[in-house]
């Protein structure tokens, strides 16, 4: 389904069962609003997700006055080449890809470590299907062509961390997608030699640079790019406007 202002987004809709959309506009007044929300209207979108600049004032405060919900802050990070660090080795720490077989593990450790995302501070949206959902995204990283790569890191022989990899050949920037670690793996420079794995992959790959989006409040996980040689390249707002009467 095609409109102008709005994107209808069919996966979201069948997986959390409302009729969700994105605004293809970054910037908000009065008018585009009212447009905004006749477009909404046209398409029976029930919730639409909208991505504001974080130096944009006017329109933050137009989005509040609407009755957008503030949902989270994006950031976006980059590396550019020459590159990160080299990769070092990590005690008895296996740094692979992945197979079908890490997928029970894997997908658990999906399931619990994604719980400070906008789909869980909306509080309309149910936080049992956005487990699902990670857990979803995990497994088509590593059973379908969805990722590029996963890299896992394996302790004991068993899997407790991954990285996922998306690669954009036209632009030649490389995209990490999903980091996860196990809890019982945390504290022991996992994560980010499971990162600095991935960098080493991209480089191979012929990529100019890499990004990954994280939350602007989750300042472990900014550190950890940081410690790898990412730059902040852009923060960004989400808000969330629900058009359906809720209970």
């Amino acid at each position: 389904m095609k409109n102008q202002l709005v994107r209808f987004l069919p996966w979201d809709t069948n997986h959390f069962g409302y009729r969700i959309g994105r605004a293809n506009i970054h910037c908000l007044d009065e008018e585009s609003y009212q447009l905004l929300k006749d477009s909404c209207k046209k398409v029976e979108i029930d919730c639409l997700y909208f991505l504001a600049d974080a130096s944009d004032q006017a329109s933050i405060l137009e989005l509040q006055r609407h009755g957008f919900i503030f949902v989270d802050i994006r950031s976006t990070l980059e590396l550019k080449v020459p590159g990160p660090p080299t990769p070092q080795s990590n005690g008895d720490a296996i740094i692979r890809s992945s197979s079908v077989g890490d997928l029970e593990t894997l997908a658990a450790i999906a399931r619990d470590s994604f719980m400070s995302t906008r789909f869980y501070t909306d509080p309309f949206l149910n936080n049992e299907k956005a487990s699902t959902m990670y857990q979803i995204w995990l497994t088509k990283s590593v059973t379908t062509d969805y990722a590029d790569r996963v890299v896992v890191a394996e302790v004991n022989r068993k899997s407790v961390g991954f990285v996922t990899c998306h690669l954009d050949r036209v632009s030649s920037e490389g995209k990490i997608g999903l980091v996860a670690l196990a809890r019982s793996a945390q504290g022991k420079g996992l994560s980010q030699t499971m990162v600095l794995y991935a960098l080493e992959w991209f480089l191979d790959q012929g990529m100019k640079s890499v990004s990954v989006i994280t939350q602007g409040h989750n300042i472990a996980a900014q550190r950890l790019y940081q410690r790898c040689g990412f730059l902040t390249r852009s923060t960004e707002l989400w808000f969330h406007k629900w058009f359906r009467n809720m209970p």
